[in-house]
């Protein structure tokens, strides 16, 4: 532990170079976690369409059927704290400069924002709806090219057109202030882009982000506002003075938080991957008795999730996690898997969803 005393002081203490929250601003889920830890979000399960029947003798609206539904359960996990010391000799000798409320805003701004930012994005990247990959290299040539994949993937999912936000790593935003689309643009986009102002493409809000921050082979991460939540709850934040053992002020501060991809919501988050690390699509083959599931990525240990009751195995409380082949599920059941993996610093981000109907 180090603590400095000098004869004088300056009148100020210089704090770290920091930024507010890049991305809790921007989240606009609507659903609270206020009391509780652990939220079931029920969605329903919208029947298909058929044909209306003229002629029929019974219902010729077709045979009904009961509304089904499904939930995604989230439970926050991170349960984070610190406990610091302010000597009262320290602090007399120092010129009162260490004064509690700085120490705690610093503390948080400092310390716990950057965490939940950095976190936040490693969640949504393993959670995302949709992933995809760069062809090559990031480079002037295919930065744009790429914000107009995220553009139009969001729009063909019918993802709103408001509070679309990219996070990209700084240095890919620099490689689009000078992308070879922008040489010949008019006066106002060129201003834009000498005055560090880049932050619109299209339908696209970019912000840009320390490198360091992204998860593994993660280029940008793109989210519609209402897709994505991130609790955060400062549980205690107190200043003890005197407290037995300790002459000055003991700051205690607890805080919970956590990051979600909201499930239905999901196609409105993407994961902008680096070439190669996007997880191949499942293929489901069936044999004598039983089907099996496979990815060509990391084939034995790559994860597949999936489901047999027509729900979305990104996010459904009834996914399963493929183990070995099951029984052939009878005729016309649909399976749906994903596959994804994640071990340590090899990461490969969500594939292509497989939506097969057995015979």
């Amino acid at each position: 532990m180090a603590v400095t005393l000098f004869d004088k002081w300056a009148p100020k203490i210089a704090q770290v170079y920091t930024h507010e929250s890049y991305i809790q601003p921007r989240v606009k889920g609507e659903f609270e976690f206020t009391g509780v830890k652990t939220l079931k979000i029920p969605f329903i399960i919208t029947q298909d369409l058929g044909d209306y029947s003229r002629t029929g003798t019974s219902n010729r609206y077709g045979t009904p059927a009961e509304l089904q539904d499904a939930y995604q359960e989230v439970s926050i996990a991170k349960d984070r704290s610190f406990s610091i010391v302010i000597d009262k000799g320290n602090y007399k000798e120092q010129g009162l400069l260490k004064q509690s409320g700085v120490v705690m805003a610093a503390e948080i701004k400092e310390k716990a924002q950057p965490e939940i930012d950095q976190y936040a994005l490693q969640q949504y990247a393993r959670n995302a709806g949709r992933s995809i990959a760069f062809a090559a290299a990031v480079s002037t040539s295919n930065i744009i090219k790429m914000l107009q994949d995220v553009g139009v993937a969001f729009d063909n999912a019918h993802v709103p057109t408001n509070d679309r936000w990219v996070f990209t790593k700084n240095t890919n935003l620099a490689l689009a202030k000078r992308a070879d689309e922008f040489k010949y643009s008019d006066s106002q986009v060129t201003e834009k882009l000498v005055n560090g102002r880049f932050t619109k493409f299209d339908t696209l809000n970019v912000v840009g982000m320390p490198d360091t921050w992204f998860p593994t082979n993660v280029e940008m991460l793109a989210f519609q506002s209402k897709s994505v939540l991130l609790p955060f709850v400062i549980r205690d934040s107190k200043v003890h003075e005197d407290p037995p053992g300790i002459s000055g002020a003991l700051l205690e501060g607890r805080f919970t938080y956590d990051a979600f991809v909201v499930g239905p919501y999901c196609e409105g988050v993407i994961a902008v991957v680096a070439n190669g690390y996007k997880t191949a699509t499942p293929t489901a083959t069936k044999g004598a008795t039983t089907t099996s599931l496979a990815s060509t990525t990391n084939t034995g240990t790559v994860t597949i999730k999936y489901t047999l009751d027509g729900t979305d195995p990104r996010w459904s409380s009834t996914a399963e996690t493929y183990a070995s082949a099951f029984t052939n599920p009878a005729a016309d059941t649909v399976i749906k898997a994903v596959a994804y993996y994640f071990n340590g610093a090899t990461c490969y981000y969500m594939s292509d969803m497989l939506t097969h109907t057995c015979v």
